[in-house]
């Protein structure tokens, strides 16, 4: 699935639409990158560059659109809604550039601790990777991240976040779901281009890697990690070892995907 979408185009939103589903903000003193910001029910607006000089604030996208995918029933939902915010005849969906889109996978019935143990993310600085709070982080760009889902959903009920209905049904499905996600900033495609190949994005969980146990028990490094795992959760390190874990999480993400986007098969 997809989980966070930034847009950019060089066109001013359409205020009265703004004005009247949402309320535009200002900022006076030029202590944001952008003058104006409207917090619409399922997308955030940011435009009208000021912070800088006159010629590197042209040289900005003049609007930012900041939306999930979660909060449309599908890819023409949301086009539709991004048509809206515009309003305007010489608005094209090839104009929208991405600016970041993060590419996710849910997986059931594994626990984010045996992943700590046995994940590998390749090609990245050392001093990039860090564990906090039962979270994996790990590279710049593309930045991966690793997390209990669950708990993370919990987290927004308790300070009152938007929390969609199917989010809430993963609570009572699931008692273990770890989170694959891959951040990737200025990917250099447009949204339709995105639209006309969203299984594209699948190759950013090859930085993914997962490591084998090479002898019939933990030995080596595994077998320091298995001593720091709660002993219920070696079983899944266990299990890890007869799963092809990545192939796993990237066809989940393709059947995901495939299916927001409306799309029969893979491209």
């Amino acid at each position: 699935m997809i989980d966070y979408l930034s847009l950019t185009l060089n066109l001013p939103p359409d205020k009265d639409y703004m004005e009247y589903h949402g309320k535009i903000t200002e900022d006076s003193f030029r202590s944001q990158m952008y003058k104006y910001m409207c917090q619409l029910e399922r997308a955030r607006i940011l435009f009208y560059p000021h912070e800088f000089s006159e010629s590197r604030n042209a040289s900005m996208p003049f609007t930012i659109i900041i939306l999930n995918p979660k909060y449309f029933d599908c890819y023409e939902d949301m086009e539709s809604y991004v048509y809206s915010i515009f309003n305007r005849s010489d608005f094209e969906i090839n104009n929208l550039n991405i600016s970041r889109i993060d590419a996710a996978s849910d997986i059931p019935g594994i626990n984010v601790t045996a992943i700590i143990a046995t994940l590998n993310v390749k090609h990245i600085r050392m001093s990039t990777f860090r564990i906090i709070n039962n979270t994996i982080y790990a590279g710049r760009n593309p930045k991966v991240r690793v997390y209990d889902k669950l708990d993370e959903i919990k987290g927004r009920l308790k300070k009152n976040l938007r929390v969609i209905e199917d989010e809430k049904k993963l609570l009572d499905l699931h008692t273990d779901l770890t989170r694959f996600e891959v951040a990737v900033s200025r990917p250099k495609i447009n949204l339709k281009a995105l639209q006309e190949n969203p299984v594209r994005l699948v190759s950013y969980f090859d930085k993914l890697e997962f490591i084998k146990m090479t002898c019939s028990s933990p030995c080596g490094i595994m077998q320091y990690m298995y001593k720091h795992v709660n002993r219920k959760f070696r079983k899944q390190m266990e299990a890890l070892q007869d799963m092809n874990l990545l192939e796993k999480i990237k066809e989940t993400y393709i059947s995901d995907v495939i299916k927001w986007f409306g799309s029969e098969e893979p491209f």
